[in-house]
């Protein structure tokens, strides 16, 4: 049985969608997924397979509340932490268009 392929850097940050979502959890901490998509402007569905990506590179972890899922990055890992760090230094400005 062959393990499932982890999205890479290069993936991650291909998707317009996905850097949207590091953003904006970069920014706030984290948050419900209907609220991420609300505020990254993109479907429930194509956020909520973004965030499972993301769940299977190990970038972002899920809590489920009853039916309340809440996503945030899993900046205990270095390599998620420098992501953090380097989507907030990147463009400063990118964060005005997301709503704390």
């Amino acid at each position: 049985m062959t393990q499932p392929k982890t999205l890479g850097l290069g993936e991650i940050l291909t998707s317009s969608g996905r850097i949207r979502i590091l953003t904006l959890l970069s920014k706030v901490g984290e948050l419900h997924l209907t609220e991420i998509a609300k505020r990254t402007g993109q479907s429930y569905s194509s956020t909520e397979r973004h965030l499972e990506e993301l769940a299977k590179a190990s970038v972002v972890e899920e809590h489920d509340y009853a039916r309340v899922r809440i996503f945030k990055l899993k900046v205990e890992i270095p390599k998620v932490k420098m992501l953090k760090d380097l989507v907030l230094a990147w463009d400063p400005a990118s964060l005005e268009g997301i709503p704390s």
